[in-house]
């Protein structure tokens, strides 16, 4: 199997065609995904964080190796980087302060996740070792390198799960909450990761019967989150895309309610988040798996773009906001091996 996965990668890199390789979580197999455009029984999905890109591959099957013995023969060519979209620290600061004062003043926005890019110039970069790097550091993570000539190189270790499905049973997780491993945790976070986990509890209520488990503390490499795990049975197969739908953006991501927080981020957050916070996932006819695409980045051959962002509460202070956001880069940045 692993000398088809190698040739068909070849393949795939020699023809300029878009694939995407995976790490499920708490395995040590990577998938290789493309799109056959053909009615298999394997699709793989991919939606921007607006909901106005949305990709489909169909295919007869995925192919998978051992990720120890995973490795790039033909070098994968990345697009170079002309635009500058990092945000310095006093701006960000200034757009914390502006949303910690439309929260004070709209007391029915409860939530506004802002996010940023974080860029890193290099010369070079080891794909391969990179994502060994995230697969070892990461275990529970879904872990992926997705290449696209439309939308460019992505990598990333997500620790949210969207939805996950299987024959009538559904499973998700409020994630949300961050603090330093050294101290404990505030009524702000708290508050914040209870925001999350209302929310998914009520776009599931039809789904019965309905079981949280949390919040729990969970170890995100450098940090801590809160997170809850929720279950519920559903009555047919369509309603995976149902949810799946309501769900995307989750207030992790977003913000509450959430068609108020993402008008906010569209106007106010000063650049386009792509598939930062959108999702991508696998399904067939008896299973479905989507993970949010969090602690993750855009690769370019003379860059690296790493995104970032954090849960704005009315009672929230900038200068914090942007320590945890430092945070948060180094779950990706200090991980990517450069050549």
């Amino acid at each position: 199997m692993s000398k088809k996965f190698q040739d068909q990668l070849d393949e795939l890199i020699r023809l300029q065609h878009d694939f995407v390789l995976i790490r499920k979580p708490r395995e040590d197999a990577i998938h290789l995904h493309w799109d056959e455009s053909v009615d298999g029984a394997e699709q793989f999905v991919f939606r921007n964080f607006d909901n106005s890109v949305h990709e489909c591959w169909k295919q007869k099957e995925r192919l998978t190796m051992d990720m120890n013995q995973f490795n790039f023969s033909i070098p994968l060519v990345l697009q170079e980087n002309t635009v500058d979209e990092g945000i310095h620290h006093a701006d960000y600061l200034t757009m914390i302060d502006e949303t910690v004062e439309e929260l004070q003043s709209r007391s029915a926005i409860e939530k506004i996740v802002m996010s940023r890019i974080q860029e890193e110039s290099h010369d070079g970069i080891d794909l391969s070792a990179s994502l060994k790097a995230l697969h070892r550091r990461y275990p529970k993570a879904y872990v992926y390198l997705w290449h696209s000539l439309n939308h460019g190189t992505w990598i990333g270790a997500s620790p949210e799960l969207l939805l996950r499905a299987k024959n009538l049973t559904i499973e998700t997780v409020s994630l949300a909450g961050t603090k330093a491993k050294d101290r404990g945790w505030t009524s702000k976070e708290i508050h914040e990761q209870q925001v999350v986990t209302d929310y998914i509890t009520s776009t599931l209520a039809v789904a019965k019967p309905l079981k949280v488990d949390g919040p729990h503390t969970v170890d995100a490499g450098f940090f801590e989150h809160l997170k809850s795990y929720i279950s519920a049975e559903i009555e047919t197969r369509d309603q995976v895309e149902t949810f799946l739908n309501a769900l995307h953006p989750t207030p992790a991501v977003c913000g509450l309610p959430k068609e108020e927080a993402k008008a906010f981020i569209l106007e106010h957050e000063g650049y386009n988040r792509k598939f930062y916070a959108g999702f991508m996932g696998w399904s067939n006819d008896y299973e479905s798996e989507y993970f949010v695409n969090l602690r993750c980045a855009q690769l370019f051959s003379n860059k690296v773009k790493l995104y970032v962002g954090g849960g704005i509460m009315a009672d929230s202070a900038a200068e914090n906001e942007w320590t945890e956001t430092q945070m948060k880069a180094k779950t990706i940045g200090e991980l990517l091996i450069y050549s």
